[in-house]
């Protein structure tokens, strides 16, 4: 008998949105426009997933990095170009649309959990995927702990009245499987974004999905 799921957390960008090279254009035109060395786009990859300030950490050099005269200003014109790209090369992956609309169809409240900035998390959605109603999207907050605190899972929990066993929760990376894991949610690890199959499972998925549409075999 299969688990009764009453809503699913998804991760933004390598879950629902292929965003690898507008991440890598905006960094890198931020780094160029520095003086600044860019990188390959299959860095990224690596580099993105725990906020815009670990992005540039770790894209900048170490140099700039331990210097706040020179970092701030630099992660500052990041956020500004970054909120002007956002949507803007990134596109839903393949059997995005259609799973949205088989759970939207099922009943399933939708949610988005994100550590990009809140305002392009929110933009980002509703201009790439406007078809579908996300019952909350959080990205990251000066107030709220960043993932893989569970603080911002917990939060939809709470506002919701959905118990953690209740909740699927669709993420790439680590920083997602242990998210999940912290607010009692089910992690569901998928294999078309950033990160590799060995990651999610060290990390704790308890599902790996290859493809969108295979995560209705779990309901």
């Amino acid at each position: 008998m299969k688990n009764t799921y009453r809503g699913v957390v998804f991760d933004l960008d390598g879950t629902l949105i292929d965003s690898l090279e507008e991440i890598a254009t905006a960094t890198n035109h931020t780094l160029e426009g520095s003086g600044l060395p860019p990188h390959p786009r299959d860095a990224y990859k690596y580099f993105a997933g725990h906020g815009a300030r670990v992005l540039m950490e770790r894209a900048a050099p170490k140099e700039v990095v331990s210097d706040p005269e020179q970092f701030e200003p630099l992660l500052e014109r990041f956020l500004a170009y970054y909120h002007q790209l956002t949507g803007t090369i990134a596109r839903p992956y393949d059997g995005i649309p259609e799973m949205l609309t088989a759970l939207t169809n099922r009943g399933l409240k939708l949610f988005v959990l994100t550590n990009k900035p809140h305002e392009s998390a929110g933009e980002c959605v509703t201009e790439l995927m406007p078809d579908w109603t996300f019952t909350q999207i959080l990205g990251a907050r000066d107030n709220v702990p960043k993932k893989p605190d569970p603080t911002g899972a917990i939060e939809l929990l709470d506002t919701t009245g959905i118990k953690g066993e209740e909740m699927l929760y669709l993420g790439d990376t680590a920083v997602d499987m242990k998210t999940a894991s912290g607010a009692g949610m089910v992690p569901v690890g998928v294999l078309w974004g950033f990160r590799e199959r060995e990651e999610l499972e060290q990390s704790g998925a308890r599902h790996l999905i290859a493809h969108p549409l295979e995560l209705l075999d779990l309901l």
